[in-house]
């Protein structure tokens, strides 16, 4: 008990508890904010992983669409098991000729996938496509109506008709490779192009 009243009356043992649980509480508070922090990176990490998945899928049908010999059409909808984790956070879809890009706004943050595609892409329905192709050149580019341009030309035509088009995540998306054909007036050719629109 001495000792214990000699500890009381001794000002600086009171300081040094002081001081000491003053910092045991400050570090306390850093591990837990770091522990917080830490949480929230890897929900963060969560989502773009879940975003780089419906990217990368969308991308492998166009791609598979264009990788085709033949004309084909393929319907794509989106995986609502990935797209339930952000069914409070809006995720917007954009397709150009040159990338596939599905963005999220997560807790004010924004994420981003982004991929490009292997092969061209047209963002609108073959309608839109042969009446670009009628305005331009006087044909539609199907195989009764050949284009008599360059192709270098039509295809440097349609990349500057192209652009960033929005997409509805809830609806359907038509995939179709189709192939325009163009002439010389001695052979007549033809290029892929993969139409994407819903």
């Amino acid at each position: 008990m001495k000792q214990m009243s000699g500890f009381l009356q001794d000002e600086r043992a009171w300081v040094d508890f002081v001081l000491s649980k003053t910092a045991l509480i400050l570090a306390s508070v850093v591990v837990i904010t770091a522990i917080y922090h830490f949480a929230v990176s890897m929900e963060e990490v969560s989502h773009q992983r879940e975003l780089d998945v419906l990217s990368t899928e969308l991308l492998s049908y166009i791609d598979k669409a264009g990788s085709s010999p033949d004309e084909v059409n393929i319907t794509y909808t989106f995986n609502e098991e990935h797209l339930s984790h952000f069914q409070e956070h809006s995720a917007d879809i954009l397709i150009s000729g040159e990338y596939v890009v599905i963005n999220a706004d997560v807790d004010g943050r924004s994420l981003i996938s982004a991929q490009t595609p292997a092969f061209r892409v047209y963002p609108y329905p073959p309608s839109v496509l042969y009446d670009d192709l009628r305005s331009e050149y006087g044909s539609s580019g199907t195989i009764t109506e050949p284009i008599r341009a360059e192709h270098a030309d039509m295809i440097g035509y349609l990349t500057s008709r192209t652009d960033e088009v929005s997409f509805n995540a809830s609806e359907r998306v038509y995939i179709r490779k189709t192939f325009i054909y163009f002439t010389d007036d001695i052979n007549v050719e033809k290029i892929g192009y993969v139409l994407v629109y819903q």
